[in-house]
């Protein structure tokens, strides 16, 4: 695999092993509001728009309520969320060879703080931008280029690793290369064949595929 002066990493999913995590939000939330939730296999399916439970006969008037009592359990719960194995390591190992570490997540700041905060990734990370630090939401570049343009880094010398769809979308938007982390546990909710056809530059299921 090439190297690169510059790592780019989403956070929830990527970094932090948060999948289980959004289906226990999603599965409490659903009981609060006394609406039985689906299947694991299903639930997870709607994790990646919740809004979506509307198919299925979640009331539209409760979803404003809905949102806030997920923000508030994610708030929590996304901050305590385990690192992958070997995601840690990893980047220690890069920060180590002098290679420069972006963070950049489509979380809110006020789920994205609390994560970095706690796990200590603010010594590793040169840049953390959050979701809502930006005008423009993924799959839109700005992201990545506002911290290429904080890193003073060319395009060619980054890549950008993330879980899903929009990350290699995000990457392809911003001109650089892509790496989606595909680990067997994401089987539960995302379809490699699927994710593929975005044309991932490279695809790795371990951490030490991409610093050994």
């Amino acid at each position: 695999m090439k190297s690169y002066t510059t790592y780019i990493f989403d956070l929830d999913g990527t970094i932090t092993d948060t999948m289980t995590v959004w289906l226990g939000i999603l599965r409490d939330a659903l009981l609060h509001f006394n609406f039985p939730p689906p299947d694991d296999k299903e639930l997870a399916w709607y994790s990646h728009d919740w809004k979506q439970l509307r198919k299925i006969g979640f009331p539209e008037n409760k979803f404003a309520d809905f949102a806030e009592f997920i923000y508030g359990l994610a708030n929590t719960r996304l901050a305590q969320a385990d690192f992958h194995n070997g995601a840690y390591e990893m980047l220690e190992r890069l920060k180590n060879e002098k290679k420069q570490i972006g963070i950049f997540s489509s979380m809110d700041r006020a789920m994205f703080e609390p994560a970095m905060q706690q796990r200590n990734l603010y010594q590793l990370a040169d840049v953390a931008i959050a979701g809502d630090d930006l005008t423009h939401r993924k799959p839109h570049p700005a992201g990545i280029l506002k911290t290429l343009k904080d890193l003073d880094t060319m395009p060619e010398s980054a890549v950008y690793i993330g879980d899903k769809d929009t990350d290699i979308q995000t990457a392809k938007n911003a001109g650089i290369d892509s790496i989606l982390y595909f680990p067997i546990s994401h089987s539960i909710v995302y379809n490699l064949s699927d994710l593929k056809k975005h044309n991932p530059t490279h695809i790795i299921s371990d951490w030490e595929e991409l610093v050994f």
